[in-house]
C-alpha cells in the first residue's frame, strides 16, 4: 500500500515536471519564432539594398563598357572617313560585344548605313539634333529601320578634324538585357524592373508578359507613409504595398542608375522574405511536438533490459551490414558512425587509427559546441596514449572503457580532463582494436545518453570498423593503381577523364594546359632499344612532376604528356617550362610544347585542343630546323611536306578523332593544299581558288543561319589584320546534317609578316 502511494506520488511528480518542461519549451519556441521574424525582416531590407546595388553596378559597368567600345569604333570610323574609305571594313569585322548586337551609322544627309545597306531616314530623325546630343543611351525606342521593333540605342558621335561627320549607333536588344538580368533576379528569388527614369517605360520586367510602364504601381495600396510619388520622385529608397496578384504585402527597393537616365526596382513578396522562417518554424514545431511526444512517452513507458539488448543487436547488425557488405559506399564508415551516434543518443562518434585516418559524425544540434580541430587532434592523441599504456600494462587489447571527466581523471591526467571539460564532454565510451602489426584503431562515443547501449554497441562493432578501414585502404590503393601510369608514375587517361569533369565544374582561376610531346622517341627506341626510350620517358615525367610540383601531370599516350596548373600566373608557367627544358638539355632530350592559358577556365577541352595545336606547330618547327626527311609511305610524306611534322603517326592518331579536315591556305594567292582528310570539302589541288570552294561548301553544307558569318572568312584582308594582331579567327556553326563544327584559322609559326600562310582547321564539336 505504501509503495503504491509512493509510486503514485512519483508518477504525479513526473507528470508535473513533464508538463512544466513542455510549457517552458513552448514559451521558448514562441519567443524564438518572434525573434526570427523580426530578424528576417531586417535582413530582407538589407539584402534588397545590397542586391539592387549589385545589379545596378553590373548594368552600369556593362553600359559604360559598351559605350567605350562604341567610342573606339567611332574613332576607327573617323579614320576610315579621313582616308576616304567607306565603313564596310568596320561593318564586316564587327562582332556582337557586350550587350551591343549590331551597329549603324547616321550620315549628315540623314541616311542610315548598316552592314546590309543604306536607308534614308528623312522626317524620322534629325542628324543635327543627334549630333548635338553627343554620346548618350536611350530608353525604350523604336528601331530606325523597323518601327515595329523596340530596342535600346546607344550613340557616339564620329568626329573627324573637329567636325561631326556621323553618329555611330549601337543596338541593344531588349531581350538581351532581359535575359541577362532575369536570370540574376531568379537567382536572387526576386522580381526585377528596369525603366526609363524620365518616361517610366520598362526595359526589363520579370513579372508581366509585355513591357509597359512603371506607372502600373500607382494604383497599389501603400503601407504606412509609403507612396508611388515617393518612388517616382526620389533617387532611391524602400517602399511597402499590397500586391495586386497575391493576398500579401510586397517589399520594394528602388534606386537611380548613375551615368544613365534609368531606374531599377527590386521586389520580393513577404512569403519569400519569411520563407526560411516559415520553414524553420515548421521544423521547430515538429521538433517541439516530437520532444513533447518523447517526454510523454518516457513518463509512461519503461524499457526493460532485454529489449535494450535486442535493440543493440539489431543496430549492430545494421552497422555490420553498412561496414562490411561489398556494395558499401565511399562514406560507409561515416554512415555507420551516424548509426552509432543516433542509436546511443550521443553528441558525436569518432573512429581513428595510428596512421592518422579519422572519421567523425556529430549530431546536428551539437555541432556548434564541439571542440576546435586542433583540440580534437590533441584529444585523440591523449586517448592513444591511454590505450598504449593500457596495452603495455595488461598485455592485451582494450575491450570497452568508459572515461569520465571526474576527480579521478583530474588526478591521473589533468591535460585530458581539461580537454574534456573545455569541450563540454562529460563521458567517453571507447573500444580499441590492435592487429598483429601493432596497428591500433579506436571507436569513441562521446556523451551518450544511453550509456549501457553505447558500451554494448562499441563492444560488438569495434572490430567491424577496423576491418572496414582496412578494406577502404585496400580500395584506395586499387583506385590509385587504376589512375596511375605504371611506367612513369604520372596520372593516366582514366585520371584525366575523371579530373576533366571536375575542372570544368570548378572553373579554376589562372588555369593553364601544357601539352608535351617527346621528339624522336621512335628513333631512340629503334637505335638504342626500348629501355632507352623508357628511361627517356621516366626522366621527362619526373622532370615535369618536379618543376610543376603540386599540379596534375598526365601521360596521355606513348610519348605525350599533359599538365594542368591552377592559380599559377602565365609568367610563372612560362618560367617553369624554361626550367623544364633546361633540365632536358643535360640528357640531350627534346620535346615539343604547346601551352594555353586562361585567367578563368570555362572550357577545358578547348584549352587542351589549343595547346595541342600549338604543340604540333612547335613539333613542325623542330623537324624543319633539323632538316630531316621522312621515309614513311607516300601519303605520310605528302602530309609531312605540307605541315613540316615528321612523326605523323602520332599526329594522325590524335587528329582523326578530333578534326574533320585541315587545309594549308595562302591568303596571298588563295591557293590551298590538303593536310588531313581532303574529302571533307571535296577539295583537290587543281582548284584555282580556295575561297570559291569554301563558298560552295557553305552553300551546300552549312545551315543558312550561319552563311553570312562563315562567308566573312572570305575577306582575307580582315583575316590578315586579326592574325597580325595575334588573334585567332574562329566560328562555331551548325551543318545541315545537325553536326556542330568549329572553324579556326591559325597563322603558321614558320611564316613572316609578309607571307600569310595559314592553317584552316575544321574541328568536331
Amino acid at each position: 500500500m505504501i509503495q503504491n502511494i509512493l509510486n503514485r506520488k512519483k508518477g504525479g511528480k513526473t507528470v508535473l515536471y513533464t508538463a512544466i518542461t513542455i510549457i517552458l519549451m513552448i514559451a521558448v519556441v514562441v519567443s524564438l519564432i518572434g525573434y526570427l521574424y523580426n530578424n528576417a525582416e531586417e535582413r530582407a531590407y538589407e539584402n534588397l539594398h545590397v542586391q539592387t546595388k549589385q545589379i545596378k553596378d553590373d548594368l552600369t559597368l556593362q553600359i559604360l563598357s559598351d559605350r567605350e567600345n562604341l567610342a573606339t569604333m567611332a574613332n576607327f570610323a573617323a579614320k576610315l572617313y579621313l582616308d576616304g574609305d567607306d565603313y564596310s571594313l568596320m561593318f564586316n569585322s564587327f562582332k556582337p560585344i557586350g550587350l551591343i548586337a549590331n551597329i549603324g551609322i547616321l550620315n549628315p544627309d540623314n541616311t542610315f548605313v548598316t552592314k546590309t545597306g543604306a536607308v534614308s531616314l528623312d522626317g524620322k530623325i534629325s542628324f543635327e539634333e543627334e549630333a548635338a546630343r553627343g554620346a548618350y543611351i536611350s530608353g525604350r525606342v523604336h528601331d530606325l529601320t523597323n518601327p515595329d521593333n523596340e530596342l535600346v540605342r546607344t550613340a557616339v558621335p564620329i568626329v573627324a578634324d573637329g567636325e561631326c561627320v556621323g553618329v555611330l549607333y549601337g543596338v541593344i536588344k531588349l531581350d538581351a538585357i532581359s535575359a541577362r538580368y532575369t536570370g540574376l533576379a531568379n537567382e536572387l528569388d526576386a522580381q526585377l524592373f528596369i525603366y526609363d527614369a524620365e518616361k517610366g517605360d520598362l526595359i526589363v520586367d520579370t513579372v508581366h508578359g509585355e513591357l509597359g510602364n512603371i506607372s502600373f504601381l500607382a494604383d497599389r495600396k501603400y503601407n504606412d507613409s509609403y507612396s508611388y510619388e515617393e518612388i517616382e520622385n526620389s533617387e532611391k529608397g524602400f517602399s511597402h504595398f499590397k500586391s495586386a496578384y497575391r493576398d500579401e504585402d510586397v517589399l520594394l527597393h528602388y534606386s537611380t542608375i548613375e551615368e544613365i537616365d534609368w531606374k531599377i526596382a527590386l521586389v520580393r513578396y513577404d512569403s519569400q522574405v519569411f520563407a526560411e522562417v516559415h520553414s524553420l518554424m515548421h521544423v521547430l514545431l515538429v521538433v517541439l511536438f516530437a520532444m513533447i511526444a518523447i517526454m510523454s512517452a518516457f513518463s509512461l513507458l519503461l524499457i526493460n533490459s532485454e529489449k535494450r539488448k535486442g535493440a543493440v543487436a539489431d543496430c549492430a547488425a545494421d552497422i555490420r551490414r553498412i561496414l562490411l557488405e561489398a556494395s558499401g559506399t565511399k562514406n560507409h564508415i561515416a554512415e555507420a558512425l551516424k548509426q552509432v551516434c543516433v542509436f546511443t543518443e550521443s553528441r558525436s562518434a569518432i573512429f581513428f587509427d595510428t596512421n592518422g585516418e579519422d572519421y567523425r559524425y556529430t549530431a546536428p544540434k551539437y555541432q556548434a559546441s564541439t571542440l576546435p580541430e586542433a583540440k580534437k587532434k590533441i584529444l585523440m592523441a591523449e586517448i592513444f596514449r591511454y590505450v598504449s599504456e593500457y596495452i603495455i600494462e595488461h598485455e592485451s587489447s582494450i575491450n570497452v572503457v568508459i572515461l569520465k571527466a571526474n576527480k579521478q581523471l583530474l588526478e591521473a591526467n589533468p591535460a585530458l580532463y581539461e580537454l574534456m571539460t573545455d569541450g563540454g564532454i562529460s563521458e567517453i565510451v571507447f573500444s580499441a582494436t590492435v592487429n598483429n602489426h601493432n596497428h591500433i584503431t579506436v571507436l569513441c562515443v562521446i556523451n551518450p545518453k544511453r550509456k549501457s547501449a553505447a558500451k554494448l554497441l562499441a563492444e560488438k562493432v569495434s572490430a567491424c570498423f577496423s576491418i572496414a578501414l582496412n578494406n577502404q585502404t585496400i580500395l584506395n590503393k586499387t583506385k590509385l593503381a587504376a589512375t596511375t601510369d605504371s611506367l612513369t608514375g604520372a596520372l593516366n587517361r582514366v585520371a584525366y577523364n575523371n579530373d576533366l569533369h571536375i575542372v570544368n565544374e570548378e572553373k579554376p582561376a589562372d588555369f593553364s594546359c601544357i601539352y608535351v610531346d617527346v621528339n624522336e622517341l621512335h628513333y631512340r627506341n629503334n637505335k638504342f632499344g626500348h629501355a632507352a626510350g623508357d628511361e627517356m620517358l621516366l626522366f621527362i615525367a619526373h622532370s615535369l612532376k618536379d618543376v610543376f610540383f603540386g599540379h596534375k601531370v598526365y601521360r596521355m599516350g606513348g610519348d605525350e604528356f599533359l599538365v594542368f596548373t591552377q592559380n599559377c600566373s602565365q609568367d610563372d608557367v612560362k618560367r617553369g617550362i624554361e626550367i623544364f627544358l633546361e633540365q632536358l638539355k643535360c640528357r640531350d632530350y627534346h620535346v615539343a610544347i604547346g601551352m594555353s592559358y586562361r585567367t578563368q577556365n570555362t572550357n577545358t577541352e578547348e584549352m587542351v585542343r589549343e595547346a595541342e595545336v600549338r604543340m604540333y606547330e612547335e613539333k613542325a618547327k623542330y623537324y624543319q630546323n633539323k632538316g630531316q626527311k621522312n621515309s614513311d609511305p607516300l601519303d605520310k610524306e605528302y602530309v609531312q611536306a605540307k605541315t613540316g611534322i615528321l612523326e605523323i603517326d602520332t599526329m594522325l592518331s590524335v587528329m582523326k578523332e578530333k578534326y574533320n579536315g585541315i587545309y594549308r591556305v595562302s591568303l596571298d594567292n588563295d591557293k590551298a593544299s590538303r593536310v588531313l582528310m581532303p574529302a571533307y570539302l571535296k577539295y583537290n589541288e587543281t582548284e584555282e581558288h580556295f575561297s570559291k570552294l569554301f563558298a560552295k561548301y557553305v552553300s551546300e553544307s552549312a545551315h543558312s543561319d550561319y552563311h553570312r558569318a562563315l562567308l566573312s572568312f572570305q575577306n582575307y584582308d580582315a583575316l590578315k589584320q586579326q592574325l597580325s594582331a595575334g588573334n585567332t579567327p574562329k566560328i562555331t556553326y551548325k551543318k545541315l546534317n545537325g553536326e556542330i563544327v568549329t572553324l579556326s584559322v591559325h597563322k603558321l609559326c614558320d611564316t613572316d609578316d609578309m607571307n600569310f600562310d595559314t592553317l584552316w582547321i575544321f574541328a568536331k564539336k
